[in-house]
């Protein structure tokens, strides 16, 4: 049993009123007595946090239900109000923005995704806001119903001040254009992050189970990035900027992309020339005979139609990647690598290719897997990052016992 309750101090009432919101947060709903099984804590003792968690909107009590005990006493239940609150995620891409409304308990209430204004920074934080705005009108929540807004960014981000440094595919966010957007449309503290940062954050959450120390996550695209995580906790390095894979050189001088295409990519860094998906779908096209190339999700059909050309492309790529991940595996040891953004689509044909390019590595390489979440593993860790501020901030119960004084 956890011992996260204090008995017989002045903090008493603090500890325990949290010891019992986390845990009716995970149940959503129990009775006294289970409460007071799983806290250690006399029924007293329970009762008393819980009129006080009552009082501020964070649970419900029933009464105690005689049906459903008419040999001995009835349960009273208790129930989490995850609808007393909201957190907003927002994945801002170069394309498009995607929201994302949770509740209290992290499930999806709401969503939408939108087109951007990029003329200038001022009208993309328009364009957020405006989006902002309009979710929270459909979904019926006032703009005090957020409690917590995490955005995404494709870029470096100051951890600190949320403001963006660096974007080099969506350079109108560079300033506070993604701050100033999702502030005009909520009454509530903003964060801005990196987007594979947050991307790696949900997939430990709520993707495939994840309990290892060090783990990496590779967002693989036009663009490559990847997530660090080190003794179980992200690794962000002295810029939070750890994990900027497309600025690789491990090619070697004279290893190009496919002739005559190095030119139309002098936004990429050299490992996303060498073995992102603009690279990757040129191969195909080569291989394949093909008038120009096909799309990522025409490769993934034909890869899995088992089409010679296209399991030729995807292995010619793996060979390339094979490199970035021995660097990754020679410098951090991770024990596992997991590989999301758009050639994940392209699954076990992917996997496979990988794992025949690195057979030849003498060190042992770690063990490999496709994302369980996919794109949405961005907004599932904004979700996250959120609702760990309001666990924080707003459920942390020094504001719990302000209303027991009043």
């Amino acid at each position: 049993m956890d011992k996260d309750v204090a008995v017989g101090t002045k903090f008493m009432l603090e500890v325990n009123a949290s010891a019992i919101l986390r845990r009716l947060r995970d149940a959503r709903r129990a009775s006294v007595s289970e409460l007071a099984k799983q806290t250690g804590l006399s029924r007293q003792a329970v009762t008393r946090s819980l009129a006080v968690l009552e009082s501020t909107g964070l649970v419900e009590i029933s009464a105690p239900d005689r049906a459903a005990s008419p040999a001995g006493r009835p349960p009273q239940m208790v129930r989490f109000r995850a609808e007393a609150g909201h957190v907003l995620a927002v994945d801002v891409q170069p394309r498009q923005v995607r929201l994302v409304l949770a509740d209290l308990a992290g499930d999806v209430t709401a969503e939408t995704t939108g087109p951007l204004r990029r003329s200038s920074g001022p009208a993309l934080a328009e364009s957020i806001g405006t989006a902002v705005a309009g979710l929270l009108e459909r979904a019926g929540i006032g703009r005090d119903g957020v409690w917590h807004a995490t955005a995404a960014a494709p870029g470096i981000v100051d951890h600190a001040t949320g403001r963006v440094t660096l974007s080099v595919s969506l350079p109108e966010a560079v300033g506070d254009a993604i701050l100033d957007g999702v502030r005009a449309a909520v009454d509530a503290p903003v964060a801005v992050d990196n987007d594979i940062k947050l991307a790696t954050t949900g997939e430990r959450w709520r993707g495939t189970p994840h309990a290892e120390q060090a783990l990496v996550f590779v967002d693989w695209g036009e663009r490559i990035g990847a997530g660090i995580v080190l003794r179980g906790e992200l690794w962000r390095g002295a810029s939070n900027d750890a994990g900027d894979l497309g600025y690789l050189d491990v090619a070697g001088p004279g290893a190009v992309a496919e002739p005559g295409s190095p030119s139309d990519d002098e936004d990429l860094g050299p490992f996303e020339r060498w073995v992102g998906s603009r690279e990757l779908l040129r191969i195909a096209a080569r291989e394949g005979g093909l008038s120009g190339p096909p799309t990522l999700p025409e490769l993934a059909a034909a890869t899995e139609a088992g089409a010679a050309w296209a399991l030729a492309a995807v292995h010619e790529i793996s060979g390339r990647f094979a490199k970035g991940i021995a660097a990754i595996r020679a410098l951090l040891d991770p024990e596992v690598i997991v590989i999301g953004g758009d050639l994940a689509v392209l699954g076990a044909a992917l996997l496979d290719a990988l794992a025949g390019a690195l057979r030849s590595e003498r060190l042992g390489q770690p063990r490999l897997e496709i994302s369980a979440l996919g794109p949405d593993a961005i907004v599932h860790g904004a979700i996250h990052h959120s609702l760990s501020w309001v666990e924080r901030e707003r459920l942390e119960t020094p504001s719990l016992l302000s209303q027991e004084n009043r």
